[in-house]
């Protein structure tokens, strides 16, 4: 009745329920901007905790392999051991134009990379115990990579660190990835459909050279192992999990937007990494 005035009707009654309203709806958005404020920190702090992988390619000179490799097992042991110091872990390629040459990989987060600079007795014992005996004419830097969202698989149903690494190496057409990632995350669903014991793995370089370049890692610990890998791009599985001719379709796909694909096996070092 006071809405409409009247008798007796109470004309500060819409005042009051006005300000109600206007009330709740000022606690609404204050909520609504500390919900997306959250969102923001979450968002925030779990990219802070990706992990970045850098790596180096160090090749030996003629017949100072073992010496090199002597030379990394001391300097691992002494500053990649403990909470105080950041990891790292080795792998000698075994086959490829890179053969006998040593890949030194540190996975770190963001944080930790500010957490663990490098050190100068560091990189003096570095220059003392293992340069002398490198080929600095091969070498082209370190490198980022980050690992693919989405395009990893693993219906093994073993994690442990295996013994071997197959990498595959992709160079993508620019202004291709995204496409490339669609085709990806196909083949991911594809295993996943069919559910294939394939365990496979991709990381994208982010820095340190072409950023459009790709890694397939497939792991396995022996040598029969190897011969009795599940094939990646089977078209059974594919066409299984997308239909008849789906296979076909993806490959031509694929093929149109890559500039080359090579292969290599590197095999993990223990006594040259920190665990």
């Amino acid at each position: 009745h006071g809405v409409h005035g009247v008798a007796g009707s109470n004309p500060v009654a819409p005042t009051i329920i006005f300000l109600l309203i206007k009330r709740k709806d000022s606690i609404m958005k204050n909520k609504l901007k500390l919900l997306s404020l959250s969102f923001l920190m979450l968002s925030f702090i779990f990219g802070q905790e990706k992990t970045l992988y850098q790596g180096r390619l160090w090749h030996p000179k003629p017949m100072q392999g073992d010496k090199m490799e002597n030379g990394m097992a001391k300097k691992t042991k002494k500053y990649n051991v403990g909470d105080e110091n950041y990891s790292m872990y080795s792998f000698r390629v075994l086959t490829g134009e890179n053969q006998g040459a040593v890949l030194r990989i540190s996975p770190k987060t963001y944080s930790q990379r500010d957490k663990y600079p490098l050190r100068q007795a560091e990189v003096d014992f570095f220059q003392k115990n293992v340069i002398p005996y490198v080929d600095m004419n091969k070498d082209k830097g370190s490198t980022l990579w980050l690992e693919v969202d989405g395009q990893n698989y693993n219906g093994s149903g073993n994690n442990e660190r295996l013994r071997y690494r197959r990498v595959t190496e992709y160079l993508i057409q620019p202004g291709k990835l995204s496409e490339w990632n669609e085709l990806r995350e196909k083949l991911v669903v594809a295993h996943k459909k069919t559910s294939s014991e394939a365990r496979f793995a991709h990381y994208n370089r982010i820095s340190g050279g072409k950023t459009h370049l790709i890694h397939m890692v497939v792991p396995f610990d022996s040598w029969e192992d190897f011969g009795n890998l599940v094939p990646i791009f089977s078209k059974d599985i594919f066409d299984k999990a997308h239909g008849k001719g789906e296979h076909k379709k993806w490959l031509d796909r694929v093929s149109k937007i890559i500039q080359y694909r090579k292969s290599y096996i590197r095999e993990f070092l223990p006594e040259l990494s920190t665990d």
